[in-house]
């Protein structure tokens, strides 16, 4: 009897385990955690705080874990930084130009761009 009621009750948290996992680590809705759980809504709401309620340390350590990285989320990252890389680039050339037009202004018609628009 007693090792039953230990069986089901590991199952049970491995069962909530995972359902806070799909939701909070993975991102997943409720919708599809039913469906890959074949639980009810009602169960994987229970599961949640349950969870939560029983797990505290288990809980801050998983969403400092986060999810893990796959390839595809690297590639990603690399794209977004190449873009921000040019997007950087163009910055700085225009704020250099920018630099070059006060500086002939200055040289050529005596007047000081940064302090005409401040009056």
């Amino acid at each position: 009897m007693r090792e039953q009621n230990y069986q089901q009750k590991r199952i049970q948290y491995s069962r909530n385990e995972e359902i806070y996992r799909l939701r909070v680590i993975e991102g997943l809705d409720i919708s599809p955690i039913m469906e890959k759980m074949h639980v009810s809504r009602v169960t994987v709401y229970r599961s949640l705080s349950t969870f939560e309620r029983d797990n505290p340390k288990q809980i801050e350590q998983m969403k400092k874990q986060g999810k893990n990285v796959t390839p595809e989320d690297y590639k990603e990252l690399l794209k977004e930084i190449s873009e921000l890389k040019k997007s950087l680039a163009q910055e700085r050339l225009r704020a250099d130009f920018y630099e070059e037009m006060v500086a002939f202004g200055k040289e050529v018609y005596g007047i000081d761009l940064k302090k005409a628009g401040t009056k």
